[in-house]
């Protein structure tokens, strides 16, 4: 009896002990609450984190702008938000952070895109405006003006039609603002996220004139030097990139995923559902050729004020991408 009794003890200790779990390692990520940024949000609802090891604390920002700097400084681990002019010169000053991964990307459908450039039906009506052709000197919205990434999105549609971001005259608008600015007439054209486009569309303020070539991706993840440097990064990156997979085609509008993003974006599964969302690399690779494009185009509109590009071994790390597992 008393050997059962100490048998019995030691069972029971253990069990305690495997109920407490491995320690856990603290991550901070500072994200834009989008649903551009699902990875990180279904990779913490699903528990993938706590696979890893990690407990991840959320902390909405504003822009990735507000939010490098505390990368930088080891304040945040992790920073998901779009790029911007600002994360350029904050590099070139030498801000220690790594463009690690790529968040959504364009799928080039020209029927529900996340994303669209479009232009006043008033002036399309009167046949003023037929084509990107013939926004030169014109007003066009984008938010985060000419150092955004709108502005990025913009530059590459005007390219196609042999202009430049220097040939038209952007304004920093927040697409909630932009369909108004183009009803009342303050505004001839607008790159503009859904659903604000499609409302602007379906309400007959305005007409698609071009979306984002597939494969263009504006957004992703950055890691603080600090972090990077760890081997918690390549866990959170797994992570993440186990989540990525869970949103492959048709499965990012499972009920399971749009009910995470929309309970992370202060939305119902029926309003992200609604909205066209973006797709979203395997690996979650980054895209070195269009942060060179990203850097190119603000240095001709101005926005980026030094006059050598960057060595971008200096600023990019494809290494955790390559090794997700």
């Amino acid at each position: 009896m008393v050997l059962a009794a100490l048998v019995t003890t030691g069972c029971s200790a253990e069990s305690g002990a495997e109920a407490e779990g491995p320690e856990m390692t603290g991550v901070s990520v500072g994200i834009v609450q989008l649903p551009i940024f699902a990875p990180i949000y279904v990779a913490d609802a699903k528990g993938y984190f706590e696979d890893e090891g990690l407990e991840v604390t959320l902390e909405t920002v504003k822009s990735g702008q507000d939010a490098i700097p505390l990368a930088s400084s080891g304040k945040l681990d992790v920073v998901a938000a779009g790029f911007s002019a600002g994360m350029f010169s904050a590099i070139e000053t030498g801000l220690d952070i790594k463009v690690v991964g790529s968040m959504g990307v364009a799928d080039g459908n020209t029927e529900e895109s996340p994303t669209s450039l479009v232009v006043s039906k008033a002036l399309a009506d009167d046949n003023q405006i037929s084509g990107v052709e013939d926004l030169r000197d014109r007003k066009v919205g984008a938010a985060g003006g000419a150092g955004g990434t709108g502005a990025f999105l913009l530059a590459l549609a005007l390219e196609e039609a042999g202009l430049s971001i220097n040939d038209v005259e952007v304004v920093n608008l927040g697409n909630p603002d932009m369909p108004t600015a183009i009803a009342n007439g303050s505004l001839d054209a607008g790159l503009i996220s859904a659903p604000f486009s499609s409302l602007a569309i379906s309400d007959g303020t305005a007409v698609q004139l071009s979306v984002p070539p597939a494969g263009t991706s504006g957004t992703g993840m950055i890691f603080g030097g600090h972090f990077a440097g760890t081997d918690n990064a390549q866990k959170f990156f797994n992570a993440v990139a186990r989540a990525a997979k869970d949103l492959q085609g048709e499965a990012r509008y499972s009920d399971e995923n749009l009910k995470i993003i929309g309970d992370a974006t202060g939305q119902t599964a029926e309003e992200v559902k609604a909205v066209p969302l973006y797709t979203w690399l395997p690996n979650l690779a980054p895209l070195p050729e269009q942060l060179a494009k990203m850097e190119e185009v603000w240095m001709a509109s101005g926005a980026i004020e030094y006059s050598d590009p960057i060595e971008q071994d200096s600023y990019v790390d494809s290494s955790f991408s390559e090794n997700a597992k």
